[in-house]
């Protein structure tokens, strides 16, 4: 792949060897302030989402991409189903 355009055809030979952090949002959990300062090691938080949740996946904050989770060898991952 050539390192100055990449996916779009955006040129990114200034930034291109730039590392970024994406982090994948895969859902929430409601909890009291009392529920909260009762977990202990070993408890699982009930997320308000399905198995089968969209993840978000973000740069900075900003939703970038929309995906599922996938396993990667032994990994998760996310399979990007939409661009932002």
């Amino acid at each position: 792949m050539n390192a100055e355009v990449v996916g779009s055809g955006k040129d990114v030979s200034l930034v291109g060897h730039v590392n970024v952090s994406l982090v994948a949002q895969i859902g929430h959990a409601e909890l009291t302030v009392e529920e909260l300062f009762a977990l202990k090691k070993g408890d699982a938080v009930r997320l308000e989402e399905g198995s089968d949740a969209i993840v978000t996946l973000l740069l900075n904050g900003r939703a970038v991409a929309l995906g599922e989770l996938v396993c990667v060898d032994d990994r998760l991952g996310v399979r990007i189903t939409e661009l932002a």
